[in-house]
């Protein structure tokens, strides 16, 4: 099955010349520049779902940060125990 999209003359024929300029299908162009929309928006709409989820959990970005902090200090401390339990 086919479909077809109708487009304004004078845009699709400006298209069609920039994209050979660029040595591009233009058909496969406009393909691929639809997917990045697809999944710009998707990513979008997961980034919103975040930034609600951590409203709601009470947490502020700084405080992630302080998180992370933590949790590479532990883990290093940890390493320098398994080293000198290994000596």
């Amino acid at each position: 099955m086919k479909n077809e999209i109708v487009f304004d003359p004078a845009i699709w024929e400006e298209f069609q010349k920039q994209a050979k300029k660029r040595r591009r299908n233009p058909v496969t162009l406009l393909t691929e520049y639809m997917q990045e929309c697809l999944d710009t928006w998707e990513f979008d709409q997961l980034f919103k779902e975040m930034r609600r989820d951590a409203r709601k959990s009470g947490y502020k970005e700084e405080d992630a940060v302080e998180i992370v902090r933590q949790y590479r200090r532990e883990k290093k401390e940890q390493a320098e125990r398994s080293r000198r339990a290994a000596s």
